[in-house]
């Protein structure tokens, strides 16, 4: 051995070592395979709401809601033997898929460019548009006559955010749960809620006041997408896969029927619709 080269060999080994070690700033490990591991347990963890009718809510002591139909038609199209459901809130259900409590997000989660910086969407499952909830006798007809007003909305959201873009003079009040949230409107703190139309609508069937009314039109866009960690696209091909998979085979349209047909209870018209890409 060249004894002069040495020096140079144990310097790269010591930087090596240090690299291994962190050099005084902790390497990140890693992201393991989820899909791997979710295929080997036959379990998918979702992270979905309890308190959103009609997308998910406790109907008993079970879960029910159009998100939770679609979670379950997806793990039987994947080939999966169950489903843990995990009830998430607005504020939270980002935080516990990062953490790791969840393999993915089915909680009427809108696909934003901001929230991409943080996790990974799969293609859109649904979309809906944010609205407004009043009182039957409140002289609010639709957000342009917000100015001076209190508009409540959900943590977490992207309704506050919306309502700053339409109504930047509107006063707004946030609230940590949807139940929080009808209970402001109906006691008086707010003038009047936002989120999501089909939301709102299920909200004042299930409200004690009678008389709740939508004021005006949708004015957003939300589209609904399924969030996984960063850098796992294996399971969000796999669950992009199996939203096409229940396209096809009319496993989502008998969902959305359920749910928003002619005769359900969340009646609704939509032209969404799911473009497979070409086999």
């Amino acid at each position: 051995m060249n004894v002069r080269r040495l020096p140079v060999l144990l310097l790269a080994a010591l930087v090596l070592v240090l690299s291994a070690c962190g050099g005084g700033e902790r390497a990140k490990p890693a992201p393991g395979d989820d899909l791997a591991r979710i295929t080997q347990s036959g379990v998918l963890r979702v992270g979905v709401k309890t308190d959103t009718p009609p997308f998910g809510f406790k109907r008993g002591e079970t879960l029910a809601g159009f998100d939770i139909d679609i979670a379950d038609a997806l793990v039987q199209q994947m080939g999966l033997k169950d489903v843990t459901f995990v009830p998430v809130t607005s504020a939270n259900r980002l935080a516990k898929l990062e953490s790791g409590e969840v393999d993915c997000v089915i909680a009427s989660l809108t696909i934003t460019r901001t929230r991409a910086r943080e996790v990974d969407f799969t293609i859109p499952y649904f979309q809906d548009g944010q609205a407004l909830l009043v009182a039957a006798e409140s002289p609010v007809r639709s957000y342009v006559d917000l100015t001076g007003r209190t508009v409540g909305a959900v943590k977490g959201s992207t309704s506050a955010a919306n309502m700053k873009q339409v109504a930047p003079e509107a006063q707004i009040v946030t609230f940590d749960s949807f139940t929080a949230l009808l209970a402001g409107l109906e006691g008086g703190k707010v003038d009047a809620i936002t989120s999501d139309q089909l939301i709102l609508q299920a909200l004042a069937q299930t409200a004690k006041t009678q008389g709740l009314r939508i004021a005006g039109d949708r004015f957003s866009t939300e589209p609904y997408g399924i969030a996984v960690r960063q850098n796992q696209s294996r399971l969000r091909g796999a669950l992009d896969e199996a939203l096409q998979g229940i396209w096809e085979n009319g496993r989502w349209q008998l969902i959305f029927d359920t749910w928003f047909g002619p005769r359900a209870k969340f009646h609704t018209s939509s032209t969404f619709s799911i473009t497979p890409y070409p086999r």
